[in-house]
Order: C-alpha cells, then structure tokens, then sequence
C-alpha cells in the first residue's frame, strides 16, 4: 500500500524546487483543486491520494505551458475550431482530439517522471489507472460537450479495467528540464456538482 502521506511531501518538494507553490485549503466540494501556472492548491477536504494524483498532474501540464507556450495555445485554438464546425467537418475534430490525447499523454508522462525522480514508484499503478480514467472522460468531454460524473466514470473505467476489456498502458517518463513557470488562467481540476463530481476537467483554456 502506497504511503500517500509521504508521496505527496516528496512531489511537493520537488515541484517547488520549480519556483511553483504548492498550497493546500478547503475549497469546498465544488473542485479538487486549482492550479495557475505560479501555484497548486490542492483541496484539503479530499484524501491524499487524490491530492497526489492532481499535484503531479498539474506539474506536467505546467511544465508543458512554461516551456512550450505557444505550441499549446495553438493546440487549444484548433481544438476549438474543429469544436465548432463538428457537424459539417467531424474528421478535422477527430484530428484535434487527436493531437489533444497526445497532450494530455504527454503531461502524464511528466507526472509518472516526477513520481519516479522523487522516490515514489510504489504510486505509478494508481496514477496510471487514475489519468487513464481522466484522458477518456475530457477528451469524451470535448467530443460531446457533455461531462461525465466522474466518481460514476471512474468506477465504470476500474470495472472495464477489470473485466479485461481496458488494458492500460504505463506512461513513458518524461523528463522535465529546468523551466520558469508562467502565469496561466486559473484552471480547476475535477469539479464536483451538487454533491456528485462533475467532468474531469482543469479548466477550459489551459490544462486538464
């Protein structure tokens, strides 16, 4: 059994050495956390696993940003594009949401690095499984535009997962060379509705 007490000090450490803050707060029920390039703040009221799992998250996509900003923001754009012409031209939307699941693998790749660099790779099953599980359910998000509850997402994902009908794919470490963190939208992550999470999402613009 993974001591997430531990792992989630040591990732802290080490995003810090980054220059990014890592903050933990009551949020209330509405997010898991919120990170904006400069910061992470995780939600105390959520177990430590899961603090974990959207602290390394977070880390990958800032990294992503900080050091290849345009590149994403360009990805966005033509995600958004194709969004809005699905109906005449739903190729070109397969396409983003192509190059989109290659993000969202990339940043996770970062993530299974930073367990891996920090001592922790007791972590990697649950994180896999977990950002597995978070991939489909936002990049279904933005095929549909319709959001998955998450809690029910994530415990159909484990039984597919179970029954042998989902293989999952380790990531592929990533190093993460030195970077000045930017300065990102506020990007919530996993909202939760009216008592029942609510899309695994990080915000609209920036991140997953």
């Amino acid at each position: 059994m993974p001591d997430w007490s531990t792992i989630y000090e040591r990732l802290t450490a080490r995003i810090e050495s980054y220059g990014i803050a890592v903050r933990a707060q009551r949020l209330g029920l509405e997010t898991t956390g919120v990170f904006d390039g400069h910061s992470i703040t995780t939600n105390t009221d959520y177990d430590l696993e899961t603090r974990s799992h959207n602290i390394a998250h977070a880390f990958g996509h800032i990294a992503q940003w900080s050091l290849q900003y345009d590149r994403f923001r360009a990805l966005y754009d033509q995600l958004y594009a194709a969004k809005a012409t699905r109906r005449t031209d739903p190729v070109a939307l397969e396409q983003a949401l192509g190059r989109f699941r290659e993000y969202e693998e990339e940043a996770s790749q970062h993530a299974a690095w930073l367990l891996l660099e920090t001592g922790c790779p007791d972590a990697l099953p649950a994180f896999i499984l977990f950002a597995r599980a978070d991939i489909e359910a936002i990049v279904g998000f933005h095929r549909d535009d319709i959001a998955p509850v998450w809690r029910t997402f994530f415990e159909a994902f484990q039984g597919r997962v179970a029954r042998g009908e989902w293989q999952l794919r380790p990531f592929e470490p990533k190093p993460v060379p030195p970077f000045v963190p930017v300065r990102l939208e506020p990007q919530e992550v996993i909202q939760e509705v009216d008592g029942q999470a609510g899309p695994a999402l990080s915000g609209s613009g920036q991140g997953s």
